[in-house]
């Protein structure tokens, strides 16, 4: 089976052929036929716009873009913590305004990777700065966001107000602990009802955010789902 062309790159198909998956690992590919995205000329526009901006394939991004305009009818602001060069950042903003959005990263590349992370050791995804999202916000004119650099919560959070809410989240952050710390921040401040995507649940090398969402299947005040995209979607239930 052969993926569009803007699926994924063929730099990161023939990787993923290659690769020596253990037990539990490999390649999907779902067998639905409904591609909504191919028909949705706003979200194709923004997609083409961000490409370069981002690591999302275009399942993922249509996920987000889909969250982003239901999360647009209600109140509170959107998260993203983990931005690299901003692509993703850019398509919530896009569809949410004028809810704000936050946009916390290091731009130091990856931090916290610890002994539940197989795969990253820290420092990973440093090919990006803050002046890059800066420029990809304004081609789009997006003025409805914060960029909080540091590492969060401990660094980026005194940025954000304390009566602060937030309808949605997206944590991109690739280890367990930089997940499990941002998820503990924003839970107080998440709105019944609201979303939290962690982008990495399902892809090999993230164990240790695999872990953590596990471990939040156990939790009584929200509700787990997964999808073949390789996301994890938690919503907030009390």
């Amino acid at each position: 089976m052969e993926l569009a062309d803007h699926d994924i790159s063929a730099q990161d198909r023939d990787d993923r052929r290659r690769r020596n998956y253990p037990q539990g690992y490999g390649l999907t590919f779902p067998v639905a036929d409904y591609r909504p995205w191919d028909i949705d000329p706003e979200f194709l526009g923004l997609f083409a716009a961000v490409r370069a901006h981002t690591k999302l394939d275009v399942y993922r991004a249509y996920s987000l873009y889909m969250l982003g305009n239901q999360t647009a009818k209600t109140t509170g602001a959107v998260l993203e913590v983990g931005a690299w060069r901003g692509g993703s950042a850019a398509i919530l903003a896009s569809v949410v305004r004028p809810s704000t959005v936050y946009v916390a990263d290091t731009w130091q590349g990856v931090v916290k990777a610890g002994p539940r992370d197989d795969y990253y050791k820290g420092g990973e995804h440093a090919d990006a700065d803050i002046d890059t999202v800066k420029e990809l916000f304004s081609s789009l004119t997006l003025k409805n966001y914060r960029l909080l650099a540091g590492i969060f919560p401990e660094e980026s959070s005194k940025e954000i107000q304390p009566e602060e809410t937030f309808s949605l989240v997206h944590i991109d952050v690739d280890v367990y602990l930089s997940a499990k710390d941002a998820t503990e921040w924003v839970w107080p401040r998440l709105a019944t009802g609201g979303t939290i995507v962690y982008d990495d649940f399902g892809f090999y090398g993230c164990e240790g955010v695999t872990a953590y969402v596990h471990e939040l299947m156990n939790d009584q005040r929200m509700r787990v789902i997964t999808n073949l995209n390789g996301q994890a979607v938690a919503i907030k239930l009390r």
